[in-house]
């Protein structure tokens, strides 16, 4: 049994400090001292950016490409993404007119809606932000460093995770929903190119038009 664990040491370590990076990142977003949006920049800085960052390049010594920091495939990168984001498009557009919950549910700041200046600042700010710490974590560190010798199947697993992480935190809503439907297409297109920029930039570009979609919606 030694043996194995000797063998596998390095899978079943970073297995463990995953799952602990979600759990941490969980019980830490339960302060009620601090503002839920400064914990949220805070915790996920920590536990999904500079987590990974540190056991990858000074824990194990290795590069940051093996989280996916690099240029891969652009080809492969930037067909994929825009495939991507072209079939997440039809099926927010198919949700939207099936389920009446999402049209009501999908909402955003008031001050977003009135004044175009904080709508591009949140989406060049915050959303941006969110769509980075996940692809670092979930794309990155979890499908392309930790399962990579899984292929295909790893973008079934980090998607698995993904949706661990909402559950636990109850933030399974229609609010989420973009972001779940793209998981596995951002997933996708990182096995595809070996690299979470286009993923990040596809599923960033993704989150814009499905807000600016919403916008102009509701005002027709």
């Amino acid at each position: 049994m030694l043996e194995t664990f000797a063998k596998n040491r390095r899978f079943l370590v970073t297995g463990l400090i995953i799952v602990f990076s979600m759990a941490f990142s969980e019980l830490f977003s339960k302060s009620d001292n601090f503002s839920s949006v400064l914990q949220s920049f805070i915790v996920g800085i920590i536990f999904f950016l500079v987590v990974p960052v540190l056991y990858s390049k000074i824990v194990l010594k290795e590069s940051l490409k093996n989280i996916g920091w690099q240029k891969g495939g652009v080809s492969d990168g930037v067909l994929a993404g825009i495939v991507s984001v072209a079939l997440a498009g039809v099926i927010v557009l198919a949700l939207t007119f099936v389920f009446p919950d999402f049209r009501e549910q999908y909402v955003f700041p008031v001050i977003v809606k009135k004044s175009f200046v904080w709508f591009m600042l949140y989406e060049l700010v915050l959303v941006a932000f969110i769509v980075f710490i996940y692809e670092v974590f979930f794309r990155g560190f979890v499908q392309l460093f930790w399962l990579r010798a899984f292929g295909m199947r790893a973008i079934v697993v980090q998607m698995a995770f993904f949706l661990a992480l909402l559950f636990v935190s109850q933030s399974i809503s229609w609010q989420m929903a973009p972001f779940i439907v793209f998981c596995p297409l951002a997933g996708f297109i990182a096995y595809r190119s070996r690299s979470i920029w286009y993923s990040f930039a596809a599923s960033w570009l993704f989150i814009f038009l499905t807000d600016i979609f919403f916008l102009t919606f509701r005002q027709l």
